[in-house]
């Protein structure tokens, strides 16, 4: 890798450790110097052992073997070969499980960080502000969490670790090779070193573009598979099944052509180097025999270089292997820590405190524009929600109310304007506060894949669930005698986005979902749109029997939904045009009388 590229590289990986992680790192480092200067003891170890088996003389010759033959009271030489052989294995032996303990280390490592990694962006994701998920297609969030995540682990982490314990072993067992013959090393290393380094140069451009070209076609591959199931029934019923494979297909095809070229480059060099090696050991034999020395002097050497051959090309193939796998992987590592710097700093989860609501909800010249939208979505709004009332929201398509209704649930933030919860202006700081007293229910309802219980405990841990609360929300929605009329009653899976259950069973699961906290504040957008007139009329009588008790915001599709609001207000073009009570705007308002005769119409 080229000297501007590294330090950007550790910059990124750094910032993707913790403090305890960064101790585990250095710990990790000592354990490799060691790892290095065992496996050079173990290749060292060679030969003398094999000089005594090559010339047993070379016992008394040899000042360091004598001593070892006299300090252990051998006395035969056969007897101290064997005692020899035995330490070479042991050492050897050593040497390969202080390599496996390595190994294990940096795996768990790797892994523990993957592991938190995850949770990290999970945690972050889920923090975000609601607009950041507007702006994104919900597939590059499982995309990043499930597989570029682990990418940038086995991609880039690992063989980093990797990297760094193979150049210490490969420095390690060079160290060695120049005390033998300092001449013959450097000549190894050049030859070795350069021929890695020359192909690395070749192939590292087309790395970096297979890379690039894996992480855009993973992300399509994401993309098209939760559209097609996510919206099945769709596909099914229109026969579109053969549109989104032909959408799959280009993309699966350029992932995985991608992946299959760089494992091929990725693997070149073994079948190459591994010819030059052996041809290397043929050289240094007729560079010796050459010199004058016979087979009993160049043995031991041999035997020492071809050990150390034996090593070195596992290591070198490695390191080639796991610089390639950077290059590779980089643009995955590029995703995942632009992400992660993009964060807003921000956790509903963790905001405590309590924030009072006695009085009213109040806007005051609220605007608000969609991103990169022509025209406001609301101009100049102000409106009050008094305390236990019951307000209506109506208004043709596009007049605003849905956009109302976000800034009160806290998902968007005013343009210009506030919005006070009594004289508390409503910001960042107080929004999880302010959510723990909503209770909302959209015109979409989303299931998990669960029980009915559950699934009314939206998120609640099934050890922390409350099955009176349960059961309380599920009577008031008329959803009760439903449930138990099932075999197995609230333990009933509804299947993926309760496809087993009707849509009318599905909203009120969802008007159960909210009434679940017993919240002080329920907001319902044209929740009651999906359900037989029946079954809305027994919703809006229970709706009914809470008003006075909760503070209700109803966005209405029929207007006899909001017959009985304290006060209705009607929105137009991002405005608020009229306000008053059912009857009042009836006599006053030419526009609510028109939606009153249409809706009447859609009603018959």
């Amino acid at each position: 890798m080229s000297h501007n590229i590294l330090p950007s590289l550790f910059r990124q990986l750094s910032s993707l450790f913790n403090r305890r992680e960064r101790g585990q790192l250095a710990i990790l480092a000592v354990a490799l110097v060691v790892r290095a200067g065992v496996e050079m003891v173990g290749v060292g170890s060679i030969a003398p052992f094999m000089s005594v088996v090559a010339d047993p003389s070379v016992v008394q010759s040899n000042d360091w073997l004598r001593a070892a033959y006299e300090a252990f009271g051998f006395t035969s030489t056969t007897a101290f070969l064997a005692a020899l052989g035995v330490a070479v294995v042991v050492v050897l032996a050593v040497s390969n499980a202080f390599s496996a303990l390595a190994l294990w280390g940096m795996l768990r490592f790797s892994w523990g960080t993957h592991h938190r990694l995850s949770n990290r962006l999970l945690r972050g994701y889920l923090a975000q502000p609601y607009s950041f998920f507007v702006e994104r297609n919900s597939a590059a969030f499982s995309k990043t969490i499930l597989t570029e995540v682990q990418q940038v682990i086995t991609g880039v982490l690992t063989p980093v670790l990797n990297i760094t314990a193979r150049s210490l072993v490969v420095l390690a067992l060079v160290g060695l090779l120049i005390v033998l013959d300092p001449m013959l090393a450097l000549v190894i290393v050049l030859v070795l070193g350069g021929a890695y380094g020359g192909l690395y140069t070749l192939v590292k451009a087309k790395q970096r573009q297979l890379g690039r070209e894996r992480v855009v076609a993973n992300q399509e591959r994401f993309k098209v598979t939760a559209e097609a199931f996510g919206g099945i029934k769709d596909v099914k019923v229109l026969g579109r099944e053969g549109a989104f494979t032909s959408r799959f297909a280009p993309a699966s095809w350029t992932f995985s052509k991608a992946v299959a070229s760089n494992a091929t480059l990725t693997q070149l060099p073994r079948y190459l180097f591994e010819t030059v090696a052996f041809g290397g050991i043929v050289m240094i034999v007729l560079y010796y025999l050459q010199a004058g020395q016979g087979l009993a002097q160049i043995l031991p050497t041999i035997s020492l270089y071809a050990f150390a051959g034996y090593r070195l090309l596992p290591e070198l193939q490695q390191l080639f292997s796991g610089v390639a796998s950077i290059r590779f992987n980089r643009a995955a590592l590029d995703d995942l820590t632009n992400d992660l710097d993009r964060f807003v700093p921000l956790s509903m989860a963790a905001d405590a405190g309590e924030l009072p609501f006695e009085e009213a909800i109040r806007f005051e010249d609220v605007t608000f524009r969609y991103p990169e939208a022509d025209r406001p979505a609301l101009r100049s709004v102000s409106l009050s929600v008094p305390r236990n009332q019951t307000i209506g929201l109506v208004g043709v398509s596009g007049s605003g109310k849905t956009t109302l209704v976000d800034l009160l649930l806290g998902l968007y933030t005013p343009e210009v304007g506030r919005i006070f919860v009594d004289d508390t202006p409503l910001m960042v700081s107080n929004l999880g506060a302010w959510r723990q007293q909503i209770g909302y229910v959209p015109q979409q309802i989303f299931l998990c894949d669960d029980s009915i219980a559950q699934n009314i405990a939206f998120g609640v841990p099934e050890g922390q669930m409350e099955l009176e609360r349960v059961e309380r929300a599920a009577r008031i929605a008329h959803l009760h005698e439903f449930i138990t009329s099932l075999p197995e009653g609230y333990g009933t899976v509804v299947g993926e986005r309760g496809v087993r259950l009707s849509g009318g069973q599905r909203q009120r699961i969802g008007i159960a979902r909210a009434l679940y906290h017993d919240p002080e504040v329920l907001v319902m957008d044209e929740a009651t749109s999906a359900l037989d007139g029946a079954t809305e009329n027994a919703v809006m009588e229970a709706m009914r029997e809470l008003g006075g008790r909760k503070t209700i915001v109803l966005i209405a599709h029929r207007l006899s939904t909001v017959a009985d609001c304290d006060r209705i207000y009607l929105l137009d073009q991002g405005q608020v045009r009229d306000q008053g009570t059912y009857e009042d705007l009836a006599l006053s308002s030419s526009a609510f009388r028109s939606m009153a005769n249409l809706s009447t119409v859609g009603s018959a």
